[in-house]
């Protein structure tokens, strides 16, 4: 028998191209999953950014209704009619009396003059 030592194995060939397809295939995946974090990472802030803004409107929106309920009070308060009398009262009006009343009678042939 004739026993001889080769360094090339004819299998060795079909090994390492597996080993660099499998190289490839983790690399992208790699690549991918990386690529995905990141584009997880800003929808989060994203997403934060808008529920933040999401409870500042509704924050304004709580304290405008307040003032609303608070302006329809004063409106009902003022709009009474003993109100508006105690106001007419306070400001110094006077009533009127139907026999003091002079109307400005203007000819009817007339309506501007220069």
């Amino acid at each position: 028998m004739n026993y001889t030592l080769s360094l090339y194995h004819p299998g060795a060939n079909i090994i390492f191209k597996k080993r660099g397809i499998l190289t490839m295939f983790w690399a992208i995946n790699l690549i991918f999953l990386l690529v995905l974090s990141i584009f997880y990472i800003f929808q989060i802030g994203a997403l934060t950014q808008k529920i933040y803004l999401i409870k500042d409107c509704e924050k304004r929106l709580e304290k405008l209704s307040k003032e609303n309920k608070i302006l329809e009070i004063n409106l009902s308060k003022l709009d009474s009619l003993n109100n508006i009398g105690n106001y007419l009262l306070n400001e110094n009006f006077v009533k009127v009396n139907p026999n003091q009343v002079k109307y400005l009678q203007i000819l009817e042939s007339t309506v501007v003059t220069k």
